[in-house]
């Protein structure tokens, strides 16, 4: 049996381990480095009969994790034991996911703001440092990784260019060369799970 859990809204997160709270003590709590014991636990029996409670703590920010864990939920979900799944920055796809294998979601997401390239790519170009820290904070858990790494790699790639046709610029071609390689094999580490698309851009903007 599944409860899922999933946004960041302060209030729905208290409600809902509050009722999940009168399921019984969590017994587990699994996390990415932990998930090769999530299979175990599905078919595992307490020694004085009580249900196991097992909470899963945000496994679909890693690929290759992320894969491992969709495989189980199926078994998860006619399990006898309870399987508390916390998502909060779940996006659509995997909250509709979840919801088709749970027996109960508490939806806490927080309708996020747009994601405003425009100020982002702005402050990227004029190589304020600060701003764009703030600005990249400001969006990083808005949006998906994805979207953020289309608007940083567009604007590098115009920045690029006007440094090679000698327009003025903040950046020497060097750094071009260098943080457009970066932001190319960003997505390709993230596919094949050695980094997190997220971590790997942000690692980037640091870098600027």
């Amino acid at each position: 049996m599944i409860y899922t859990i999933v946004g960041t809204d302060k209030n729905i997160r208290e409600k809902a381990y509050k009722e999940l709270a009168t399921l019984g003590t969590v017994t587990a709590s699994i996390y990415n480095e932990q998930i090769s014991t999530l299979e175990p636990l599905i078919e595992a029996t307490s020694l004085f009969g009580e249900k196991i409670i097992v909470n899963v703590q945000q496994v679909m920010e890693d690929t290759s994790v992320r894969e491992r864990f969709i495989a189980l939920l199926p078994a998860m979900k006619t399990s006898i034991n309870i399987f508390i799944v916390d998502e909060p920055f779940a996006d659509a796809s995997r909250i509709k996911l979840l919801t088709k294998f749970s027996e109960k979601v508490f939806n806490g997401k927080v309708e996020k703001e747009k994601l405003n390239p425009f100020t982002l790519a702005t402050y990227l170009g004029a190589r304020k440092k600060k701003e764009l820290w703030v600005e990249w904070m400001r969006l990083r858990d808005l949006d998906q990784a994805e979207s953020l790494h289309g608007v940083l790699w567009w604007k590098w790639k115009t920045i690029w260019a006007d440094v090679i046709e000698g327009k003025p610029s903040k950046y020497t071609l060097r750094e071009c060369e260098d943080i457009g390689r970066e932001l190319i094999l960003a997505p390709v580490r993230a596919h094949n799970g050695e980094r997190g698309l997220r971590e790997e851009l942000e690692r980037v903007v640091l870098s600027i």
